[in-house]
């Protein structure tokens, strides 16, 4: 048992990105804590399977393509979900991609579909889920950055663009919706084994050869980020806005 214990009951939340890696982990834990978490992704059939797997809330699968998604589709996606189980209390951005982007050596299409998932999609996420019609006042939002943002790693330049944007968005969302003393926040995590980077680290990037010797409290799994991520959400945080935190292993103090 962890040492500490969320209790979310009938609260509701949105995960964006939930098929895999954090988002997957945040969705678990989300419902393991007895909330109704409405999770979404391209991979239905896999965030389908995740429902055995539920605690004491209802995990409610949904697709989305964000790089796609208009500020109408997502009305229409929230206005369903809120209908159904109330206004929600909460929402968590975690898509992301990532590729190697040199200064020189970049594909346009694929640099524009980083910015759209990392980025573009999370602003016109946050749009619809702020609505007064679909969230509560003091809710509280989470939105992925990454230490690339800190970093500027090499051959990730359209990454770490988008995830520094990410994290000067969070500044002036957070003046935006307090009014509703509604919160937003992001977080920097530094190398965790998902999916994603677990991908990087088989491709030519080098990534994983840069790594080494850079875990001063070793490699990074998903649920050590996802508890700094619940307590986010929760109500012991609600003085807590507009703010970037990096959840690193101590990456950033640079090589052991």
């Amino acid at each position: 048992m962890q040492d500490v214990q969320f209790n979310f009951a009938r609260k509701n939340f949105i995960v964006v990105g939930a098929s895999s890696g954090m988002g997957k982990q945040i969705t678990l834990e989300l419902s393991q804590a007895g909330a109704n978490v409405l999770c979404l992704a391209r991979r239905v059939e896999i965030m389908e399977q995740m429902k055995t797997d539920q605690g004491e809330g209802k995990i409610i699968p949904a697709f989305v393509d964000v790089t796609a998604a208009t500020s109408k589709d997502w009305d229409a996606i929230i206005k369903n979900f809120v209908g159904e189980y109330g206004k929600i209390n909460g929402g968590v951005y975690t898509a992301g991609i990532a590729g190697l982007t040199a200064l020189r050596q970049w594909n346009d299409e694929f640099a524009q579909k980083i910015m759209d998932t990392s980025y573009w999609g999370m602003l016109r996420f946050m749009q619809s889920v702020t609505k007064k019609r679909f969230s509560i006042d003091k809710a509280s939002f989470i939105v992925f950055s990454s230490i690339a943002a800190h970093l500027g790693e090499q051959g990730q330049l359209i990454y770490s663009s988008a995830k520094s944007a990410v994290s000067a968005s969070v500044k002036v969302i957070a003046k935006e919706i307090s009014k509703n003393l509604q919160r937003i926040n992001s977080i920097s995590p530094g190398w965790v084994n998902t999916e994603m980077n677990n991908d990087a680290e088989t491709s030519d990037w080098g990534i994983k050869e840069r790594r080494q010797g850079s875990f001063w409290l070793g490699e990074g799994t998903a649920n050590k980020v996802s508890g700094m991520v619940l307590f986010l959400l929760s109500d012991r945080a609600d003085w807590i806005t507009g703010t970037d935190i990096v959840v690193d292993g101590g990456q950033l103090l640079g090589a052991v």
